[in-house]
């Protein structure tokens, strides 16, 4: 089975709505993407390359599942999946599928610390 790392950093980390989508896939720990900032949508968030540095998780996901994720993030409408570079707590790097959004974020209010903390539930 071929393995792809994603990273994730709103409604799909542990203990928010869209996590359900990562089930049966490997947890490898908390990870952070350095030159990005993130924006609050109201219910989910958004990254765009910029001067900050944003919090996650990373996964270990299978073919299927990261299909599945391309539609939960609309990959190549409002997401872009890109292959980058995070930062593990122990110091390692990992390159990691990360989607990045695709659409003008002016006015939208910026999350400073790089943290999704908002949980809504539907």
């Amino acid at each position: 089975m071929k393995a792809f790392k994603v990273f994730v950093y709103g409604t799909l980390k542990r203990g928010f709505p869209l996590h359900r989508h990562l089930r049966g896939a490997r947890y490898l720990g908390r990870a952070w993407l350095k030159g990005f900032v993130m924006y609050d949508l109201g219910w989910y968030p958004a990254i765009l390359p910029g001067e900050g540095v944003v919090s996650g998780e990373l996964y270990e996901v299978d073919w299927a599942t990261l299909l599945l994720l391309d539609e939960v993030e609309e990959e190549g409408e409002e997401y872009e999946r890109r292959l980058l570079s995070v930062e593990l707590e122990d110091g390692r790097r990992e390159e990691a599928f990360v989607y990045v959004y695709r659409k003008d974020l002016k006015g939208q209010p910026r999350v400073q610390e790089g943290v999704w903390q908002k949980k809504v539930s539907f």
